[in-house]
């Protein structure tokens, strides 16, 4: 397809004559070809219906080539259609000028036919390559967009996917799969910063008599909001709370010693029966109470974390031994 397919020119100038040998030179070569022959009616015409390109006069009453394309680039919907000046001045002075006013080339009178024709293509030329990479550049940026939308939508269905493969889908707490990562981990950083870390058991009291005499549902209940004075009671410090299994939770805490363990721990078995669940299986109370494990120590560097959840669990199995509703070390 050549440059001058379909191409629209607005041929801008006072003197009839000229206008006349370049309608004749345009359309002879296939342009389409309109005509102003002041710059008010040049403005109206461009805003009216957009050009490919502009041939403009300089020398014209009223108002210049020079304000017109000025005022052609001040306007977003007009500033992008190139402007040929047309003149019969050739010095370099008004060249710098044509070329400061937003002009993008220069035909000097009286016209060349070849030199009006190749200077009209190219600069059509240029204009179809700049709206072609800007469609382009249009399009990356659509995709670019998609893109990032869906990247975005991924990274939250991975959060979601995360999320879910690392919490209790019963409590919404930590599962034993997290607990025992972040357990490792708070371990390895006990080792190298050699302060104690705490660990708390706890177990509800005669649950299975509980699910015997309200039945499963009402025994989901009972987890979830023994779950839910748990995570409350360890809310003020930097507790990890995860359903370690059934009936069974843990609370980690790091940089922690017993003597500040201990209190931690009686206070959640403290909230747990406070709020006065019925159990009217429970041979220890009326109500649902809980056996807390508690043991601190400073990790060791060849040590492994088991050696702290076995304490903890041993530190369990007494307060059960013991009547259970307590906390043992």
């Amino acid at each position: 397809m050549q440059a001058r397919d379909r191409a629209d020119i607005l041929v801008v100038d006072d003197n009839p004559a000229n206008i006349e040998l370049l309608v004749a030179i345009l359309s002879g070569r296939g342009f389409r070809v309109r005509v102003a022959n002041s710059g008010a009616r040049a403005l109206a015409a461009a805003r009216a219906d957009l050009p490919d390109l502009i041939m403009l006069d300089i020398a014209m009453p009223k108002m210049d080539g020079y304000e017109v394309c000025r005022q052609l680039k001040a306007e977003p919907s007009t500033q992008a259609v190139p402007v040929i000046f047309l003149s019969a001045l050739s010095g370099a002075i008004d060249k710098v000028q044509a070329f400061a006013a937003g002009g993008a080339d220069y035909v000097a009178k009286p016209f060349q036919l070849e030199e009006v024709v190749a200077r009209v293509e190219n600069q059509i030329k240029i204009a179809c390559l700049q709206k072609e990479a800007a469609a382009r550049n249009a399009e990356l940026a659509a995709v670019n967009q998609d893109l990032v939308a869906q990247t975005l939508q991924l990274e939250r269905a991975n959060a979601r996917l995360k999320k879910l493969s690392e919490s209790d889908g019963l409590t919404g707490l930590a599962n034993r799969r997290l607990f025992d990562a972040e357990l490792g981990a708070a371990w390895q950083r006990g080792a190298a910063s050699g302060s104690d870390l705490a660990l708390i058991l706890i177990d509800i009291d005669h649950f299975k008599q509980y699910n015997d005499a309200y039945g499963h549902l009402r025994g989901d209940d009972c987890l979830k909001r023994v779950a839910s004075e748990l995570e409350s009671g360890a809310a003020h410090v930097n507790a990890l709370v995860a359903r370690y299994g059934g009936e069974e939770f843990a609370v980690l805490t790091e940089r922690t010693n017993l003597a500040a363990a201990l209190p931690f721990a009686e206070a959640l078995r403290h909230q747990v029966e406070a709020q006065a669940l019925a159990h009217e299986n429970s041979t220890t109370a009326g109500v649902v109470t809980v056996s807390v494990g508690v043991c601190a120590l400073q990790p060791g560097a060849g040590d492994e974390p088991t050696r702290l959840f076995d304490a903890a669990d041993q530190a369990l199995y007494r307060a059960k031994q013991s009547g259970r509703n307590r906390v043992s070390t």
